[in-house]
Parts: C-alpha cells; structure tokens; sequence
C-alpha cells in the first residue's frame, strides 16, 4: 500500500489528529522513507534509538534490518497501535526521549523525525551520551545552524557544540508536501558521527561557547571581558585572532585554543 493512503488509513481508523504542541508531521512519502533507511544503514549487529516513531511505518523498515530497536514516544495515544501492531524485535517506550537516559540500552545509533522545539536539547543529550551516530529529520533552519560555517548566518553556538562532538553532515532536504499536516517548512536529513567522547570537563568548553555567543554581534573579545578580568590581546595575538572578530567569526578549533589558553592563564 502506497504509504501516503497507509497514513490517511491510520488516522482515520484511529481518529487521530496530529498534535501542533508536540510538532507532528508524518511521512506520506515512500521514496523519502527509503532515503532514511539507507542514509541509516541498520545492521543485525547493531541495536538503535528511535524518537517519535508515530505510526511506526519508518520503525517497520528498519527493523527489517536492525537487532533492536527501542522506540520512544511521548505522546500515549500511539499506544493502543503499538499494542495492536507489535514489531517482534523493536520494544516502544511511552515516555519523553529528554527524559530518558540512552546508556541504559545498549544502543550504537539513534534516529529519528526531530521536533523542532527538542531538537538543539535533544544534539547536546546525544552528545553526552555514548551514541557513535545519529540520523536525524530535522527543521531546515536547524540542519542549516548545525551544518553551517565560520562566518555564516547560522553560525552559532549550537554550530560549535555539535561540531566539537560530531562530524555533522548534510544528506538530503525534503519538501512539506511529503508530510501530513503539511509543515510551513522544508525539513532535512543530517547525519552526526561522533568524533570526541564527552566528558564532564566539556561542560566548562559548552558554557564558555555559549557565553562567547551572548551578543553576536559584540567583539568577541567584549563578551569575553563580561566574564574574566584579564588581558585578552596577548591571547589572541598569540592566536592569530583580530581584536575586533565577532563570535561567529571564530571556528571550533579557534574556541578551542581560545579556551585552553584562558583556562591556563587564570591559574
């Protein structure tokens, strides 16, 4: 059955009306679904996360190819399907997917259809979390801000903290007509493959970024000053950085060394 049909079927069968609270927008496109499925790659050795699998059609297909598969949904009215239309290797989980500690599976990957208002909490979970991969749908602004590079528009805080975890890659845009509501706008798929453990310390590098972004359009040097009462121009003299760059105009790299620096000089 024509996935789309599939959809209108469901929603009708379960009298179901997609929630605008909790950003809901299902698939009705086969040929996007299949994209997902080989961007994802499952692999019967590996076991995956999967957020907000709503009707499960995506989590069917996958599961034809992956060992478990742990699918967590907030919102309990999928529960009656779930319990109607069990998947034997994948286990659904009602709870909320912020609230939910990854490494208590044993998971290698995550995916999933992201709602725009988890998405930036849901990156810096999987960071903290020991997940190599993540296969996200994602808002287009979003893939736009994670993917985005020194000096652009969407460059950002949240640019810098996914790029010090994950490889981030930029994999394929999907127009609203593949979805029901039909979303005001286009969504993307990326794709994060984690580059650096997370440890406890980072969190000092996280607060650092996030302070440095406070006002993007001050000298990063000025934001800088709100926080420390040193000499910054030695520092970034001896980094090669102009007194007068902006926030956005410094890379992940740059933070980095920036970072150590002052955390070496405060001592």
């Amino acid at each position: 059955m024509e996935i789309s049909r599939e959809v209108k079927l469901l929603i009708d069968k379960y009298n179901f009306k997609a929630s605008k609270r909790l950003g809901q927008h299902f698939f009705t496109s086969s040929s996007a679904l299949n994209f997902i499925v080989e961007a994802l790659n499952p692999s019967k050795e590996k076991n995956y996360i999967e957020i907000g699998p709503g009707f499960a059609l995506l989590t069917r297909e996958v599961a034809k190819y992956a060992g478990h598969i742990y699918a967590i949904e907030l919102d309990e009215r999928f529960k009656p399907y779930y319990d109607e239309n069990p998947i034997p290797n994948v286990t659904f989980i009602m709870e909320d997917a912020l609230k939910v500690d990854f490494d208590n599976f044993h998971v290698d990957e995550i995916y999933g259809n992201i709602p725009y208002y988890i998405t930036s909490d849901l990156v810096m979970k999987v960071a903290r979390s020991s997940l190599s991969r993540a296969v996200l749908l994602v808002q287009d602004e979003v893939a736009t801000r994670l993917t985005s590079n020194v000096s652009e528009k969407a460059y950002g805080s949240i640019t810098v903290f996914t790029k010090f975890f994950f490889e981030v890659k930029f994999l394929k845009r999907f127009p609203p007509s593949f979805f029901i509501p039909r979303p005001d706008v286009y969504s993307s798929l990326i794709e994060l493959k984690r580059i650096k453990t997370y440890l406890p310390d980072d969190d000092a590098f996280l607060e650092f970024v996030h302070s440095a972004f406070n006002h993007r359009r001050k000298k990063l040097i000025s934001n800088l000053k709100d926080l420390y009462n040193i000499d910054f121009l030695p520092i970034f003299d001896a980094l090669h950085l102009s007194p007068n760059v902006r926030p956005d105009g410094v890379s992940k790299d740059e933070y980095i060394a920036l970072f150590n620096e002052i955390r070496n000089f405060a001592k």
